[in-house]
């Protein structure tokens, strides 16, 4: 190899950590669940435990927020997809229970954003 090789997968290598640092840098917001259904908008802190009974055409869905994850723990859609994906916690993953029409993903805010919803609780 010479010099060039060098210098070309030196730069190639600092691209790559470069991309992996920028990717997770949305860590360092709050960490809230955004929840959808039925045509509203919940936004709820990952840090406050809770249980949210949601409405759809199918019946209820239940969302629960504890340890700094959210999962859905109850749906009476007909596979029980939605409790199969288990517990998300890191910035944009997602649950969705389809039949029943709710979403609900995990979204890093800067801790200087906008007030969180919480009366839910």
């Amino acid at each position: 190899m010479r010099l060039l090789d060098y210098v070309i997968f030196l730069l190639f290598l600092a691209t790559i950590v470069e991309s992996i640092l920028w990717s997770s840098g949305g860590k360092d917001g709050v960490l809230r669940a955004e929840i959808e259904a039925s045509g509203e908008l919940y936004l709820l802190p990952l840090a406050q435990d809770g249980e949210l009974v949601l409405e759809g055409p199918v019946g209820e869905t239940h969302v629960e927020i504890s340890d700094g994850t959210a999962r859905i723990t109850h749906s009476d859609c007909r596979d029980k997809i939605c409790i199969a994906m288990g517990r998300i916690q890191e910035p944009s993953q997602w649950i969705a229970c389809l039949p029943n029409r709710v979403f609900v993903r995990i979204v890093a805010e800067s801790p200087t954003g906008d007030e969180v919803d919480s009366g839910v609780f």
